[in-house]
């Protein structure tokens, strides 16, 4: 029996569900513009799964919150805002905030209605990032009507060493 494989997803990390082995086609629901499908047995179908285990893909070092451990964001994940990624800020009554600015922190939660009072980021609102486990201020979440990043305070988080 053959099988309709998308090859494209090779370089996916992902696991192989016993539950797709039954049905006659493998494929991404991703959107991508091109797809390359081929034909393959048995016998190559069931080497998938070896094929995957053994690429070698970048490891993500996760940054976690101070407090409770959870993973908050990564190292790959640093962005420069306005041509840094640290930033040190003093708020209205004094406080002040090293922050290095990430992509994405999938480990926040977004707290409070966007403002633009205050803001240390020209044309970004900002709403509270606190950790989506123990609920720790964590930083910012800056949105724009084009751009958004996380102001993530750097002594609230504990960085993998190298």
């Amino acid at each position: 029996m053959s099988r309709l494989v998308n090859f494209s997803q090779l370089s996916l990390p992902y696991q192989i569900n016993l539950r797709f082995r039954e049905l006659p086609c493998f494929y991404s629901f991703i959107a991508q513009k091109n797809y390359f499908f081929q034909l393959v047995d048995e016998e190559q179908f069931e080497t998938i799964p070896k094929q995957l285990e053994q690429q070698q893909l970048p490891e993500k070092k996760p940054i976690l919150c101070k407090v409770c451990h959870h993973a908050i964001t990564s190292l790959d994940q640093k962005i420069q805002v306005n041509g840094a990624h640290r930033h040190i800020f003093s708020n209205p009554t004094g406080f002040v905030f090293e922050m290095g600015c990430f992509a994405s922190a999938n480990g926040c939660v977004n707290y409070g209605a966007p403002t633009l009072e205050y803001t240390w980021f020209n044309g970004f609102a900002w709403r509270y990032a606190l950790c989506s486990y123990c609920h720790l201020h964590l930083g910012w979440f800056y949105q724009s009507p084009s751009d958004r990043f996380y102001g993530l305070i750097l002594n609230q988080l504990l960085e993998p060493s190298h």
